[in-house]
């Protein structure tokens, strides 16, 4: 197993004579067998080697176990050891996201941090066969497209490495055993608790019994898509570095240049394009490139903005595309006549209203929140119409005894000053119906002696676009 490491290691030219590496090391089977592999080779190779343990805070007393296990182990190896300490339970509640997130987001943060202050070249992870293979079903699962079909890449440009991504797992556990490495076990991998735990307990298993080589013919798929797409990174690269314009902090491409592209090519050139200006692509999905390549198509339209979300902003101006990154555009006071039966989008807002009417007989729960209202559409009569807020606007918020003015309910429930324009009010003659995302107007609720109820739903689309 060493011997088929190395020839990995030199295939992808992971590790350069006197490399410094840093080994991310859990005490779990993989990165002991990781840790062992590379201080064999230490000599061989000139390494210069040194070893991170993040303690995620969530194990209780076996947490506490495997830290001292690999600090241990270390000390015995005479390798410099470093551990860090997080709860991420409580990080992944303060941001809203999920633990396996939060660790992440954790651990690739030491990682960099520790790699920069000691000056080394690589960050080595204990990922092996089985976890590519799970990681490609994953994303075919969740919906993905050729890139994602490559799996866990072995080497990356920021310097982290994957040693024994050619091996199986219980390759790994053979290694352990032969060398009488006795590595540290975490019970949550064995519960089908979390989506990779799935895969990997219940959904792998299943399908090997239709197809035994299904990890290894996995493994085969993500290896030649990743060379496909380290060629096509490549070439892509090329085409966007040798035509794109830098203003300041924006990307300005030329509409004519586009137009001779290729559909695959557009997209490619808008992507490395937004995630220059933005850093990354997270938020940034295919509909949303779909969309700017829909609206670049569009003869009729030489002037047009899109707004993406972490306002990114795409402007086209005639013979230019411009991409950026910035605040939206101050929303302009607006007046639409609301039809109904029919669904109406609101530009301005990057909101589609869909109005309806229902007998009260037919609706079981009537129940107004933020995404859908419930009036009497007797009470209020046509024509009805949405707009933004206007001095002096009032209305009688539902479970009030009294009126209240618009300025004065966006600052009791702290509606932001800048904000405040993009809340649509749907109005009838009669004054305000709905400030939708909030409060409906008391005058227009169900009751019972309601016969016909209006039923007002909003959504919100994948990103606002406005002539400018």
């Amino acid at each position: 197993m060493k011997d088929k490491v190395i020839k990995y290691i030199k295939k992808y030219k992971m590790i350069n004579s006197g490399d410094g590496v840093l080994v991310a090391v859990s005490g779990g089977p993989d990165s002991i067998c990781l840790l062992h592999i590379l201080h064999s080779l230490r000599y061989s190779f000139n390494l210069r080697l040194m070893v991170i343990h993040i303690n995620h805070l969530i194990r209780g007393e076996h947490a506490e176990e495997d830290e001292t296990y690999v600090r241990d182990l270390c000390q015995e190896w005479d390798i410099p050891f470093y551990a860090h300490r997080e709860d991420i339970k409580l990080l992944s509640r303060n941001k809203g996201i999920s633990i396996e997130e939060a660790g992440r987001e954790v651990r690739y943060n030491c990682f960099y941090k520790i790699k920069e202050s000691h000056k080394l070249q690589k960050i080595a992870l204990g990922q092996h066969r089985d976890d590519n293979a799970e990681t490609i079903l994953m994303r075919i699962l969740r919906g993905t497209g050729p890139s994602g079909l490559a799996g866990i890449s072995p080497h990356r440009e920021d310097g982290v490495i994957r040693p024994l991504l050619s091996c199986t797992r219980e390759e790994i556990l053979d290694y352990c055993k032969v060398h009488k490495l006795f590595p540290k076990t975490d019970e949550s991998n064995l519960q089908p608790i979390y989506f990779r735990n799935k895969i990997r307990l219940e959904v792998l298993p299943y399908l090997e019994q239709y197809n035994g080589n299904l990890k290894s013919n996995l493994q085969n798929l993500g290896e030649i898509i990743w060379e496909q797409q380290d060629y096509i990174n490549n070439e892509m690269g090329k085409l966007w570095s040798q035509n794109i314009n830098k203003s300041g902090e924006a990307i300005i491409l030329s509409m004519n240049w586009l137009a001779e592209l290729s559909a695959f090519e557009q997209k490619e050139m808008l992507r490395r394009s937004i995630e220059w200006v933005k850093g990354n692509l997270k938020e940034i999905e295919h509909t949303h490139i779909q969309l700017i390549v829909e609206m670049m198509e569009d003869k009729s339209k030489t002037t047009w903005t899109l707004q993406l979300p972490q306002e990114i902003r795409i402007k086209r101006q005639y013979k230019q595309l411009i991409i950026k990154q910035g605040e939206k555009d101050q929303i302009k006071p607006f007046c639409y006549s609301l039809p109904i039966g029919e669904k109406f989008f609101i530009p301005e807002l990057n909101l589609e209203l869909n109005l309806y009417l229902e007998r009260r007989e037919d609706v079981d729960i009537i129940k107004s929140d933020s995404k859908k209202g419930y009036f009497d559409y007797e009470k209020i009569g046509a024509p009805i119409f949405v707009r933004n807020r206007i001095p002096g606007d009032t209305f009688k918020p539902s479970g009030n005894i009294g009126s209240k003015k618009i300025k004065d309910y966006f600052i009791d429930i702290k509606v932001p000053r800048d904000k405040r324009d993009e809340v649509p009010l749907v109005v009838s003659e009669k004054g305000i119906i709905w400030v939708v995302g909030y409060r409906v107007d008391e005058r227009y609720v169900v009751d019972e002696n309601t016969n016909i109820i209006l039923t007002i739903e909003c959504k919100h689309k994948e990103a606002v676009k406005y002539a400018q």
